[in-house]
């Protein structure tokens, strides 16, 4: 008899993706405040599944900006990315605190740069709706969303700061 929990789970990774750009795409659209406030809802469920599987950050991507940075620079690629991460989760707070709106389009800007460039292709997605919801000034998406995005980007810090201690340690 074949134990079912045994065998590996498939990869949801392509249906979360689909899941992913069916809610941008409706996020794009006119919505009353009760599905304005579902959809942010759905965006944030959809965030924490992907952060479940291979982790917040595709260490393949990772892996891939580092050799392409290259021995030399990769230490100092790695440095200025958890500080410039570190300054973007600061100022984001500040902005979601104030309803900043300018201030959550400009961080959120940035942020999907570096969470992409990163692999943390969860976050970079869960910014660009935070920052479609800062372009509408959608409070209630912004609520909804800044939480999570906010504890993805500790979360990415943490990666980045391991690495970066790891590339240290390894001089």
């Amino acid at each position: 008899m074949v134990d079912p929990f045994a065998a590996p789970l498939p990869d949801p990774t392509p249906q979360l993706q689909a899941l992913r750009a069916a809610l941008t795409r409706l996020a794009g659209s006119t919505l009353p405040a009760p599905a304005r406030m579902a959809l942010a809802e759905a965006q944030m469920a959809l965030s924490a599944l992907e952060s479940l599987y291979s982790g917040a950050v595709d260490r393949s991507v990772f892996d891939a900006l580092m050799a392409m940075a290259g021995p030399e620079v990769a230490p100092e690629l790695v440095a200025q990315m958890a500080a410039d991460l570190r300054a973007v989760r600061l100022a984001l707070a500040a902005a979601l605190d104030g309803a900043n709106w300018a201030g959550i389009r400009a961080q959120t800007h940035v942020l999907v740069a570096l969470a992409g460039s990163a692999g943390a292709r969860g976050l970079e997605q869960a910014s660009q709706a935070l920052n479609l919801a800062a372009h509408e000034a959608d409070a209630i998406r912004v609520r909804a969303l800044g939480p999570g995005i906010l504890a993805g980007l500790d979360g990415l810090i943490r990666f980045v700061e391991a690495a970066d201690s790891g590339r240290a340690a390894g001089k």
